[in-house]
């Protein structure tokens, strides 16, 4: 896989392409001069004009205030708060348009847009300093034993504030507070349903200069009331701080549990029961339990009730837990809460000594696969299934969602647009509001070629529609007829009626791969070592099974098949860094049982000239190039020449690299598990002065007689690699 770095490179290059072929280029000085500000006014009137009724006092004068600054005034305040931070030097800004920027700021401090720095800003202004600017304070500040200028600034912000008075700091002038920052946030919450720290995101997305849905629908619409819309904006505001680590804030919610505000909504009901969740967690690692009891105790779900029992048993309060227990066996609010309830009343009360989970591991069924695949476990499995002449398809949740959406796809948007995440699947309530649709349609799959007539006519109607639901991929449909077409009869009809009742509890979780054998569709949940069962996973393997579908637990342990086939490949390229040179010549071999089986080599014309310095070390001139293909040329041809094997190669990151690089740069994908002659070589034949192939194929008298020629060098690799195994085969025997 190329760098991080390279493949992002690849992406821009490719973007900018298509781009330029559909005359769409654009960048960012094609952009109205000022488009931050209409953009901005596009936003906050489209939310007075719509949801009025939603604004409370604060928002109301913040809007009005706004209409009333000068149109510069308002420019300076829309890019600020396009910037990160709470607390800006505006003498780094850059915005020649805005005449008299300082001007415009004294402006917005007389309407309280922005205020002067002050104490209790004080971290927010070491936040704003750049690390240098901060350990020069530090120096003049505080003794040169308490820090050090290497450490990462969060750690020198800390002690900035622990350590410096901030009223003995001597600001710059120009040095700003953003004020009525809650008013905007609450704006912007009900426009997009996110909070927003920063209107560049937002500008950027309606502008079309980032890949994100513009909504036709604003969030608050969903709101019948203010209350309603200030709950659902409290709990997304406690998620955001959880998830920015703003430990103040987080305490204040703490500190405040019993005055948080009733959720008036699904959206707050489930934002409330997450916040719950996350601060219980916290106060549980901070070992302050009683608090943690109190915040699960304000939610129902399965997660916070599970907490409460196990600190309650652990608490030692056996007989509450015992009767709560049963309580839950008779009338679980989720099969993840009956399962979790019938486990651990087995186990504390009937004296069980094994959970269901390590039950059914040790009834799983163990596959020997070859260790190369040691990082690809589902890939590894679906290989030996294939190799056994069986199709296998990987799963997970993709075609259950979408066999559910292109199904229900009229009673989930109806006219409505599908941009927006259908309310009544949120609420709950979509099965009993659509109660006869739902199950004509589920009994409809009962004739496979008709549901798959009505699916495709869906499917066609409204490919590449942005919705939350379905997953528009190439192969979507392949797995969906594969399901429908070998599922017992009954089957999909139960699973799905389930999706429809509680889609929250059952939308992911589904088994990795689906096998099909003799007509007939099975789930597999593959696990390696140190993998783990999660609750979910669990229930959905049960609910298959009461569906009517064999499902199962799979283990992989790593072994070494000597029947393994092998390619073992060598490029040479324009220079060393993939995505930005490019390949001239590929030579590859393929091998199985310790023999070269094939070989595939050409020439690559690398649509670029070669540096000099390369060729005097391949031999490769511009000429030999001049009329060999490119790579788009040969890329079938080579996929086809890989199939399922494992890339070998001498030092393998590079080789894998340059292909997997130019695979990309013709729309493809390039997956491979991969084997490194090289540090094989280390781990196994140690000792060695130097394991370069050059040196290598002298130690173990490996012909080498064209080195750096791609098909030599990978002969020469595939010598080696016979060594690696036959190494590998001797310890593992």
């Amino acid at each position: 896989m190329p760098p991080l770095a390279s493949r992002s490179h690849i992406r821009a290059e490719r973007r900018r392409y298509r781009r330029a072929q559909d005359g769409r280029a654009w960048s960012v000085k094609d952009l109205p001069k000022f488009y931050y500000h209409r953009n901005f006014c596009d936003v906050i009137e489209s939310v007075a004009a719509e949801l009025n009724h939603l604004l409370d006092e604060s928002s109301l004068s913040f809007l009005s205030k706004f209409r009333l600054l000068p149109f510069e005034a308002q420019c300076a305040y829309v890019r600020m708060c396009g910037r990160k931070g709470q607390v800006f030097n505006i003498d780094r800004f850059d915005y020649p348009e805005i005449d008299s920027l300082s001007d415009q700021f004294e402006i917005l401090e007389s309407e309280s847009f922005v205020e002067p720095v002050s104490a209790q800003f004080h971290r927010d202004y070491f936040k704003s300093l750049t690390k240098p600017e901060l350990t020069l304070l530090l120096s003049d500040h505080v003794c040169e034993t308490k820090f050090k200028k290497s450490w990462k600034k969060d750690k020198l912000i800390n002690i900035a504030v622990d350590e410096i008075d901030f009223d003995s700091l001597t600001l710059p002038k120009n040095i700003w507070v953003q004020s009525r920052i809650k008013a905007l946030e609450y704006v912007l919450f009900l426009h997009s349903g996110q909070i927003e720290g920063s209107l560049q995101s937002l500008t950027l997305r309606d502008l079309g200069l980032i890949k994100a849905p513009k909504s036709e629908q604003k969030f608050g619409a969903q709101f019948e009331c203010q209350d309603s819309a200030k709950s659902a904006w409290f709990y997304a505001a406690g998620l955001r701080d959880f998830r920015q680590e703003n430990m103040v804030a987080v305490d204040r919610l703490t500190q405040t549990l019993e005055t948080w505000p009733a959720p008036l909504c699904t959206v707050s009901l489930g934002d409330r029961d997450k916040l719950l969740h996350k601060l219980g967690g916290l106060l549980e690692r901070r070992g302050e339990t009683d608090a943690a009891l109190r915040a699960y105790t304000r939610s129902d779900t399965s997660l916070c009730n599970e907490r409460v029992v196990r600190l309650r048993y652990k608490n030692g309060e056996k007989n509450w837990v015992k009767t709560r227990l049963e309580e839950m066996i008779e009338n679980p609010s989720s099969d993840e809460e009956h399962a979790f309830a019938q486990d651990f009343y087995a186990r504390k009360f009937k004296k069980k000594r094994t959970s269901i989970v390590t039950d059914i591991l040790r009834d799983a069924e163990t596959l020997q696969l070859d260790e190369a695949f040691r990082n690809q476990p589902e890939r590894a499995a679906m290989h030996h299934f294939r190799e056994k002449g069986l199709i296998c398809k990987r799963t997970e949740n993709v075609p259950w969602r979408n066999l559910f959406g292109l199904l229900f796809w009229d009673e989930l948007y109806g006219g409505s647009s599908a941009r927006s995440f259908p309310k009544s699947l949120k609420s709950g309530q979509f099965y009993e509001q659509n109660r006869d649709g739902i199950e004509k349609k589920l009994q409809d799959l009962d004739t496979p070629h008709l549901v798959m007539i009505q699916l495709l006519k869906t499917l066609t109607k409204h490919f590449g529609t942005h919705q939350n639901i379905i997953y528009w991929g190439s192969r979507s449909l392949d797995r969906l007829q594969a399901m429908v077409e070998n599922s017992p009869k009954g089957a999909l009809a139960y699973i799905l009626r389930l999706m429809a009742k509680d889609w929250r509890g059952t939308k992911d979780g589904f088994p990795d791969l689906m096998v099909i054998e003799d007509g007939t569709a099975r789930f597999i949940e593959i696990k390696a070592t140190g993998d783990v069962i999660r609750r979910n996973q669990l229930t959905r393997i049960r609910q298959l099974r009461t569906a009517g579908f064999k499902a199962e637990i799979l283990q992989v342990s790593w072994t070494v098949d000597p029947n393994q086939t092998y390619v073992v490949v060598d490029v040479e390229t324009t220079g060393g860094r993939s995505g930005l040179h490019r390949v001239t010549e590929i030579g590859a071999v393929k091998v199985k049982g310790g023999k070269v089986i094939d070989e595939w080599s050409s020439l690559i014309n690398p649509q670029r000239s070669i540096p000099a310095n390369i060729t005097r070390i391949t031999g490769i001139t511009q000429e030999m190039v001049a009329d060999a293909p490119v790579f788009a040329d040969v890329a079938e041809s080579f996929a086809a020449f890989m199939g399922d094997a494992i890339f070998a190669a001498h030092n393998v990151n590079f080789d894998y690299g340059f292909i997997s690089a130019e695979f990309q740069m013709v729309d493809r994908r390039f997956r491979h598990p991969k084997i490194c002659t090289c540090s094989s070589m280390r781990k196994l034949y140690p000792g060695h002065a130097s394991y370069s192939l050059k040196n290598l194929c002298r130690e173990f008298h490996i012909d080498l007689k064209s080195h750096h020629r791609a098909l030599c060098d990978a002969k020469a690799a595939a010598e080696l690699l016979f060594l690696v195994n036959e190494k590998r085969l001797e310890n593992q025997t």
